[in-house]
């Protein structure tokens, strides 16, 4: 009869499972989130075009259902502001600075305001009429008064 000899794992093999354990887990949390497009207006049908989003967050006036939209440029996270530049004004960083303060100089519009926490996004938008912003969709799932209109980007 063949007698089996029990292997053990090394060191290296347990350090590796415990790692890939901790990559899978950190895929399936960025793989869920989303970034979408927040608002603390109660109307339903709040439909956005691409192209007037872009518009919005580059100092042009938008309007919806004849009210001034307010952009609110979400800067509580890196890897959130790399999306904005790349998915939503599709521009880099650079460039995006000079079109709007060059909107700001030429034309005299104001600058999108920026917020650098969720709890600062969270109350801007509760407290100032008609403003639009972009967020994970974690980070505000379940607070009471802001709606998610649509979904900007998936990983």
């Amino acid at each position: 009869m063949e007698r089996r000899v029990p292997v053990m794992a090394s060191r290296r093999d347990i350090l590796c499972l415990a790692m890939a354990v901790l990559v899978a887990r950190q895929a399936s949390a960025i793989e869920d989130d989303t970034v979408v497009l927040v608002t603390a207006e109660p109307d339903p049908d709040f439909s956005l075009p691409t192209v007037k989003l872009r518009k919005l967050f580059l100092g042009f006036t938008v309007l919806h259902d004849g009210n001034v939209l307010q952009p609110i440029r979400n800067r509580s996270d890196e890897l959130l502001d790399k999306i904005f530049l790349q998915h939503i004004v599709a521009m880099s960083d650079e460039a995006y600075e000079r079109r709007v303060l060059s909107m700001s100089l030429r034309q005299g519009r104001q600058r999108p305001r920026e917020v650098y926490s969720r709890d600062t996004l969270i109350q801007t938008l509760l407290r100032i009429p008609h403003c639009i912003s972009f967020a994970w969709q974690s980070d505000l799932r379940g607070v009471p008064g802001i709606h998610m209109v649509r979904t900007l980007w998936r990983p």
